[in-house]
């Protein structure tokens, strides 16, 4: 099943145990003080996957809702919170694209290319309209998706071994430059005494340009207010977004709300 964390829940942490979440939370408080008037309390994370990064920031004093579409990945953001003394998440298992909150939040964040799973326009869409009428006007969105370099220059036709002590990933690409599709085909290798078992399981995402990222997000209501190449927000340069070296792209994003608009209803 595309885009199902079925099987890579179990692992995720795991194999991601490199993942530098303090830099995104730093970035995103950063991003907070150069653009809001005051300091959000309201955050929503959006595809929250095991919830590392909402945990980090609801100790970081944020009151924190966090929204994934996998049970299974949900199910590790609970551990993870337990094992943290974490309890005043909450956890919503929805998806990206038709998700429903209590009320409006002062800022949405979306992390680790979420975005890029949904490989649909009209998911894409529906995704920005309601981030749109969640936010409290002039709130922020603040998001990353995965760079055309990315793609092009270190996913292509490559194949990856990732090392995680007791469990094995040999991770398979296949990208066409021309749809922007981008299929992942995982095979978890995971000790078990002196075997070893073998699970597969196949994710897809579509690749979205710097422009493409502006435009929809001008078409949803909300006024792009940085792109960025780094969570130090070093604005992105020409040619960042091809080279390569640079694998997300960071944008922050501001809604606009007009009397037509509103909150539709909430």
């Amino acid at each position: 099943m595309y885009g199902s964390y079925e099987i890579t829940a179990e692992f995720y942490d795991e194999i991601n145990s490199a993942v530098d979440y303090g830099a995104w939370a730093d970035f995103i408080e950063r991003v907070f003080a150069r653009f809001c008037a005051h300091r959000p309390e309201l955050l929503l994370d959006l595809g929250c996957g095991t919830g590392v990064l909402t945990l980090m920031l609801a100790e970081r004093g944020y009151d924190m809702t966090g929204v994934d579409s996998s049970p299974e990945m949900l199910a590790a953001a609970h551990e993870n919170a337990a094992r943290a003394g974490v309890d005043n998440v909450l956890w919503l298992c929805q998806d990206m694209s038709a998700f429903e909150l209590y009320g409006t939040v002062d800022a949405v964040v979306s992390t680790c290319d979420s975005l890029n799973y949904l490989t649909r326009r009209e998911s894409l869409r529906a995704c920005l309209s309601l981030v749109h009428n969640y936010l409290v006007p002039d709130g922020l969105f603040v998001f990353d998706i995965s760079s055309r370099g990315r793609y092009r220059h270190i996913y292509g036709e490559r194949d990856f071994v990732i090392d995680g002590g007791d469990v094995y990933c040999g991770w398979q690409n296949s990208y066409n430059d021309k749809s922007g599709l981008a299929e992942f085909y995982l095979s978890y290798f995971v000790r078990e005494g002196d075997m070893w078992r073998r699970l597969d399981e196949v994710q897809r995402q579509r690749c979205r340009t710097v422009r493409s990222m502006k435009n929809e997000l001008v078409r949803a209501g909300f006024e792009p207010i940085g792109v960025f190449r780094d969570t130090n927000m070093t604005p992105l340069g020409r040619g960042d977004e091809d080279s390569g070296e640079y694998e997300r792209i960071y944008f922050a994003a501001r809604v606009k709300k007009t009397e037509k608009s509103g909150n539709n209803g909430l």
